[in-house]
């Protein structure tokens, strides 16, 4: 007796049933994070004192605020900001200059109504800051009255965090 191949091979697929996939192996691993923040305490002039133009002879002192920044990444019960003379001091003023050697006094406060002026190597701020807290400092500039000569003045003041 003849047996049909097609049929045959079809009748041992219906008999073994279809083919199922293999299984799928799995396996785990551990992925090993670490970091290192070190302790320190950054400080940085968020706000600069920027006077613009200036009146000479003006009835009144001109005034402009700017910002210092301490960060920390510790809590520190104890920190001071003290500020230096600046690149050009005449004694106890501070002074901004044009290249060409002209001079314009100016004062730096630590309050908007100008009570409390920081000297030469003084402090601006004493206390406490908390960790990864930004403490804002402000402080205010103060060219006094008077007669100036035209030009364009700057100086740089020295900002030092002790901690």
């Amino acid at each position: 007796m003849l047996i049909d191949k097609k049929f045959s091979v079809a009748a041992m697929v219906a008999l073994l049933g279809a083919a199922q996939p293999a299984a799928a192996a799995e396996t785990t691993a551990d992925l090993g994070v670490s970091a290192s923040v070190l302790e320190s305490c950054n400080l940085s002039a968020v706000t600069a004192l920027a006077f613009g133009p200036v009146a000479t002879n003006a009835a009144t002192p001109q005034i402009t605020p700017g910002v210092v920044s301490i960060v920390c990444t510790n809590t520190k019960p104890s920190v001071t900001v003290s500020l230096d003379g600046g690149a050009q001091p005449d004694g106890t003023t501070r002074r901004m200059a044009t290249s060409g050697g002209a001079f314009l006094p100016y004062k730096v406060h630590s309050d908007a109504g100008h009570a409390n002026e920081i000297s030469i190597g003084g402090t601006l701020y004493s206390g406490g800051v908390t960790a990864a807290v930004p403490t804002l400092l402000n402080v205010f500039g103060e060219i006094p009255q008077g007669n100036y000569s035209a030009g364009e003045y700057s100086d740089t003041i020295v900002v030092t965090l002790t901690y």
